[in-house]
Formats: structure tokens, sequence, C-alpha cells
């Protein structure tokens, strides 16, 4: 692995003027690991693929997709030796299905999967992609960000007792997420769309947010984003998080 230094050297040069909600999050969980990961060095995931093409499959289909528009890559690794769907394609076809069901009922205009973008004084442009944005028969606006959950995470959330309910580990940044989308857009409402990952059972959960939770989050989202893009910059510093990844691993030598 080649060193930090060299790699905030790297960064720098690439003059890297554009963040997402989704890369700022990882430079505010572990700044150096996430340096890596920008230049290229070290990937910031390198495990099973698996959970990656199953939210690919379910946002294809409930974006009003099919699954013929899936890359050819994806198509040959839903398939085993046999050339027979694996269980968890099939699961996620159910789950895109079922998804999609729910915003073919929703009377109004629909985009699908689009890039939201503000430009900052300095040039820099903080960017996204909402999942669905509907204009309903009375202009009211509402942008909705589908997250699929496995279902011992979605039944604890939402099937048991108020003591011992467990909402999801990433709600606050699922949150910040779709609030960036809502600044752009200027959107009346915004909601998370929770998808059980299951084939028999695939229960859906609108997870509405409140205006004022919204304006809290939008600010938290702009500033994750100019964090990180002062971290590229030099500006503020990569601290090395030992988090017990693969990266981490390779960077500490294996201690904790």
């Amino acid at each position: 692995m080649i060193s930090l230094k060299e790699v905030q050297e790297k960064a720098k040069s690439m003059n890297f003027n554009r963040m997402s909600p989704t890369r700022a999050r990882q430079f505010r969980e572990n700044p150096a690991r996430a340096l890596y990961n920008l230049t290229g060095d070290y990937p910031w995931w390198s495990g099973d693929s698996t959970a990656l093409n199953y939210g690919t499959i379910v946002h294809s289909l409930a974006e009003d997709g099919m699954m013929v528009d899936l890359s050819d890559e994806l198509k040959t690794n839903m398939l085993g030796k046999r050339g027979q769907t694996l269980k968890w394609a099939r699961e996620a076809q159910v789950v895109g299905e079922h998804a999609r069901m729910f915003f073919d009922i929703i009377e109004g205009n629909k985009m699908y999967e689009t890039e939201l973008t503000i430009t900052n004084d300095d040039g820099s442009k903080f960017h996204g992609y909402a999942d669905v944005i509907n204009e309903d028969l009375n202009n009211r606006v509402t942008v909705y960000d589908i997250k699929t959950l496995n279902s011992v995470d979605f039944d604890r959330w939402l099937l048991k007792p108020a003591e011992w309910s467990r909402e999801p580990d990433a709600l606050h940044e699922y949150i910040k997420q779709i609030a960036f989308y809502t600044l752009v857009t200027n959107a009346d409402a915004a909601v998370l769309l929770f998808v059980r990952k299951s084939e028999d059972a695939p229960f859906l959960h609108e997870y509405k947010i409140l205006d004022a939770e919204l304006v809290i989050a939008q600010k938290e989202v702009l500033a994750d984003m100019t964090y990180a893009l002062n971290v590229i910059k030099g500006i503020e510093p990569a601290t090395a998080i030992n988090d017990g990844s693969k990266w981490a691993f390779s960077y500490f030598g294996g201690k904790i």
C-alpha cells in the first residue's frame, strides 16, 4: 500500500471538484480510507458484490425499468452454474416489482433516477441522483428514495413493541441524502421507501420526514460535502481510522 502522503498528493493533483452525499459520508466516516478510494489506490468496498447487484435490480425495476435493461455482466452474475436464476436474484426481482407497483398507483408526473446538482460560488458542484420525483395533480412535489432492508432489521424496527424496536443504523444518513434532493428540487415532501427483502412478503414502509428534520439534515449534508472537498484539497486533515475494514487491516498492519 502506498503511503497516505502520496495519496494526498494524488488527490490534490486530481483537482476533484464534485461531491455527492454518498461519497461525503465516506469522508466523514474515515477520511484517509475515502482518499485511497478516490484515487483508486484502495477501493472502499472489495467484498462480495451480491448486495450491490441486489440493489441494482430492485432500483431498476422499481424505477420503471425492465430486466432486459440490466447490464450483461449483472445478468451473468444472477445465474448459477446450470443457468438457473439464483435465489437472491429471484428475490430481488420480486422486491423490485413490488416497489414498482407502489409507484404505479401514485398519480402524477414521475421522473426516475434524476441527477440533481448545485453549483457553488467557488465552482464546485454538489450532486446526487433522486430515485423518484413525483409531481401530483395539485402540483405538490414529493421526492422518494428507495432503501432495502433485510427481514431481520425490518421486523426488528417495525414489527417489534416500542421498547424493543430499533431503527436502522444508517437512518440519519438516509435522511441527509434525501434532504439534499429536497433542497435542490424545493420539494414539498420527502419519503424514504423501505422495502423488506423477502420473496414471500416484501412489505413496504413509507417513512415520511418532518419538515423541521429536513431543514437540519440539509445543513448537515452540505457541511459534510464541504468537509469532504476540503479533505481532498488538503485543507482538512485526512485522519486514518481503524474501522475494521480490509483497508484498515492493510494500513494499520493488522493491529487494533
